[in-house]
């Protein structure tokens, strides 16, 4: 007698724009209104990354208009652009 077993395919929903300004915000720990690199890693290594370091260096240098080594408020939007084009998902 075979069974009916029924199987769940996973599924990834990608991040919105609001979620990763949000988690980028959120790991501001100093809360000094930017990011460093410690903190970008830290982010990257929040959303799932493997290499978050390497993700941190080409973010900031995604990012980082004025090149002053940090990801202020007005550079976020360039992160989380750089992060959508990573294509992190919600698992």
């Amino acid at each position: 007698m075979r069974k009916n077993v029924t199987m769940f395919k996973p599924v990834s929903v990608s991040f919105t724009r609001d979620q990763l300004m949000n988690i980028f915000r959120s790991h501001d720990l100093d809360g000094d209104g930017k990011l460093s690199r410690k903190e970008v890693k830290a982010a990257f290594g929040y959303l799932g990354s493997r290499w978050d370091s390497y993700r941190a260096v080409l973010a900031l240098l995604h990012a980082d208009s004025d090149h002053d080594g940090y990801v202020g408020e007005e550079e976020l939007k360039k992160l989380v652009d750089y992060a959508l084009k990573c294509g992190y998902t919600i698992a």
